[in-house]
């Protein structure tokens, strides 16, 4: 896995991260629990990366509707 990560996103999102190769995305919260979901497109990746509120996307798009991949 070759992931890029993007720091420092939002108060609710420390950290994401993105696989081009296995459409994977990468979310790291405050206290560094990280959530692996896949496949995201590129595009649907970028959208939460540019949001002007991350947290309320994650929670609307992403969580429990993209699979996780595995949890840590």
């Amino acid at each position: 896995m070759n992931m890029v990560w993007d720091r420092h996103v939002s108060n609710g999102i420390r950290e994401l991260g993105y696989d081009i190769e296995t459409k994977t995305m990468a979310v790291v919260f405050p206290g560094g629990k990280r959530i692996f979901h896949a496949p995201v497109p590129y595009e649907l990746y970028a959208s939460l990366f540019h949001a002007y509120n991350p947290e309320r996307v994650y929670r609307q798009v992403f969580e429990g509707k993209i699979p996780t991949v595995t949890a840590l």
